[in-house]
């Protein structure tokens, strides 16, 4: 069965845990109140996180699976669903913020009184349940895997809805892309710049068949080929931190390993040829862009600005 899955989208906020100014997006309510009810989606409450599906908590449960719905004393819910939480970009374009895994989804609103979820006066109810150590949030600035609009893309993708369910067959290759960077996100596969939180690398695959497994022996093969250290800009982790920085080097895919394993007469990664040693900060810099920027370009712009 293909994983159940919806998107939520929400205002733009650094950290969900409270009360935040400067915050991006929110409409008319966030404008004149100044906090959208999403201010705590990813606040660790006893090991738990609560979130907040705009507006008013309602969720379409037949549309993420017509099937394993069941009922409890706070109504309808579904197990299991992956909640993928979208939000406003520096760009003005949708974004993905983070996501819970495992998580529990009510079809209404569940009532909770307790003082840690009031603020300004306000009982920040919720609809969304999942263990805090499923709850991933990606950092500010690294929230740059962008989701077409459906007006934009022949139809495929997000409309005007807060809530996209991506349940339409046109809508089947953004799904199975966003599925693949939450695995990537979960396999420690993307930099650690692109998240907010650490978290255990022995969590499980999210079910899918598009998930990848990256091969350390590539990536070892890489270094041993083309040196410990930056293929960018030249910086040495050892050189700067002694022994800390002893054999400590990212590896990066020059084309997506989505993109690779799925051309055609793929047999392998080529450590020579499609493996790059990179720094965090030139890692973080080629995936300012999706598809990520290519070496040669941030050379390029190292040239450029580099020594200003």
């Amino acid at each position: 069965m293909e994983k159940k899955i919806f998107f939520d989208h929400i205002t733009n906020m650094e950290k969900y845990s409270g009360f935040e100014q400067n915050v991006i997006g929110g409409g008319r309510y966030v404008d004149s109140r100044g906090f959208g009810h999403e201010l705590f989606n990813f606040k660790n409450d006893n090991g738990k996180c609560y979130g907040y599906t705009a507006p008013h908590c309602r969720v379409n449960l037949n549309k993420i699976s017509k099937i394993e719905i069941c009922q409890d004393a706070h109504g309808k819910y579904l197990d299991d669903v992956l909640v993928i939480f979208t939000c406003q970009g520096k760009n003005g374009k949708r974004v993905i913020a983070g996501f819970y895994q495992k998580a529990r989804v009510y079809e209404k609103e569940v009532s909770d009184k307790r003082t840690t979820r009031i603020y300004n006066e306000v009982n920040i109810n919720y609809n969304l349940i999942c263990d805090a150590s499923n709850a991933v949030l990606i950092s500010q600035n690294d929230r740059n895997f962008e989701i077409p609009s459906s007006k934009s893309n022949n139809g495929s993708g997000h409309g005007q809805s807060n809530i996209w369910y991506a349940n339409k067959d046109s809508d089947n290759t953004i799904r199975q892309e966003v599925i693949q960077y939450v695995n990537d996100i979960l396999t420690n596969s993307i930099s650690e710049e692109h998240k907010y939180n650490l978290y255990d690398e022995k969590k499980s695959y999210i079910a899918t068949t598009q998930a990848i497994k990256r091969s350390k022996e590539a990536r070892n093969k890489c270094i041993e080929l083309k040196g410990c250290k930056c293929n960018i800009c030249g910086f040495d982790f050892q050189q700067q931190y002694g022994e800390l920085g002893k054999d400590y080097i990212e590896v990066h895919h020059i084309i997506s390993i989505k993109t690779l394993s799925n051309s055609v007469g793929y047999e392998g990664t080529d450590p020579q040829k499609d493996l790059i040693p990179l720094c965090s900060n030139c890692h973080s810099m080629v995936h300012r862009m999706n598809p990520p920027y290519k070496p040669e370009e941030i050379i390029e712009i190292i040239k450029k600005y580099g020594a200003n």
